[in-house]
């Protein structure tokens, strides 16, 4: 079986899809069960080292200016760039040797093979509030008419396999299959106490803090959090300090005023988009990590937090329970006192820390890449 795999998300400043993407081609590749992986770029179909190489000598990473223009690009650019990516990968494919094409980012384009989508949440049909407009209107008319085409469909958990067959009801369920995604337990692990002190001096971190790392937006509950935490008592605040990690994302306007606040107030450290190196031991130096987000389709920063050996705090909705199980304090997200009373609780106790510390370690360890790699070679062969 010749299996291309869209590396476009790769390309791009990595955030969840470009994670799961670049995850999966390793793992695909080091269970060794395909004759060949090729992974198109948007223009040309490469081998996966060459894809690689590419990436490592010359990193193609879009500008913060350029990802906002492509959160609002009109339908008719996106059905544009979808129309040249479908005629590179048609040219692509002539060739008839390649077996399937798989799509790690919900609309496929066009291109005459077997088609194997992943869609990671429904958050445009949940909480259409939360998706800029245009990309919202994009997946409502081309994501169905990908799910019409795909012969198989994959979801990141139970959670997503069930809002798909809810909200697209004429779709065969035998065709929808779950491959819930994986910790990569190198990069994500307890760390020593040298390395996490380097990593305090590097950002210039104190020696106690909360952490939330993640696209800063609505959908996450960034408003939720950062009105929870002013609720915090004046000595907690002082002693742990909120730290955000990731990129400013759409519709910031909703919390800027708290951020300003906090950060006027000594309260508040923004570091920025962080790089994959180094979120690992930015999660294993923090004392709690809050996730209150309001939808996931799998939520991974929360089980990678878990790896790292840091208590988390995050919602009781969506995917989260399923992912997390025990291993979590749950919280309503729409309720800020009650996510400031738990984050009060964690960190008033010790004990409590602990446990959740040592289930948390636990867990991670059932979620590898590779169980992610067997379960999309499931669709593969379903499909092709």
């Amino acid at each position: 079986m010749r299996v291309i795999v869209n590396g476009m998300p790769v390309l791009r400043q990595r955030t969840g899809i470009g994670q799961y993407s670049s995850y999966l081609l390793r793992a695909l590749a080091a269970v060794g069960r395909l004759e060949e992986i090729g992974v198109f770029d948007g223009r040309r179909v490469q081998s996966l080292p060459e894809f690689d190489r590419h990436c490592q000598v010359r990193p193609m990473r879009w500008p913060g200016w350029l990802q906002r223009c492509a959160r609002h690009a009109t339908y008719p650019l996106r059905r544009a760039v979808d129309a040249w990516h479908a005629a590179r990968l048609q040219r692509q494919t002539a060739s008839g040797r390649w077996t399937l094409y798989h799509e790690t980012c919900y609309v496929a384009p066009r291109c005459g093979l077997p088609l194997v989508v992943t869609v990671h949440d429904l958050c445009h049909v949940r909480f259409p509030q939360f998706v800029p407009s245009a990309r919202r209107r994009w997946l409502e008319l081309r994501l169905a008419e990908t799910l019409r085409r795909a012969s198989a469909v994959l979801a990141d958990s139970h959670f997503t396999r069930r809002e798909l067959l809810h909200f697209y009801p004429w779709l065969d369920a035998q065709r929808v299959l779950v491959a819930h995604l994986g910790v990569d337990r190198q990069q994500f692990r307890p760390r020593a106490r040298e390395e996490i002190s380097q990593l305090r001096r590097r950002y210039c971190l104190p020696p106690r803090f909360i952490l939330y790392t993640g696209t800063l937006e609505p959908r996450k509950n960034l408003q939720g959090l950062l009105e929870a935490y002013c609720m915090l008592r004046p000595g907690v605040q002082r002693e742990y300090p909120l730290v955000l990690a990731g990129a400013l994302g759409w519709h910031d306007g909703v919390f800027r005023s708290r951020l300003h606040k906090l950060r006027d107030q000594g309260m508040l450290r923004e570091l920025g988009y962080v790089p994959q190196s180094q979120l690992g031991p930015l999660m294993a130096a923090a004392t709690v990590f809050c996730f209150p987000s309001l939808y996931e389709g799998f939520g991974l920063p929360p089980l990678e937090a878990a790896s790292c050996g840091t208590p988390v705090l995050c919602s009781h909705t969506a995917s989260l329970p399923e992912v997390m199980g025990d291993a979590a304090w749950y919280v309503d997200p729409l309720s800020p006192g009650a996510i400031a009373t738990s984050l009060e609780r964690l960190l008033d106790d010790p004990a409590l820390r602990a446990t959740l510390r040592e289930r948390g370690l636990a867990l991670a360890g059932q979620y590898t890449w590779e169980a992610c790699a067997q379960q999309t070679l499931k669709a593969y062969r379903a499909a092709a």
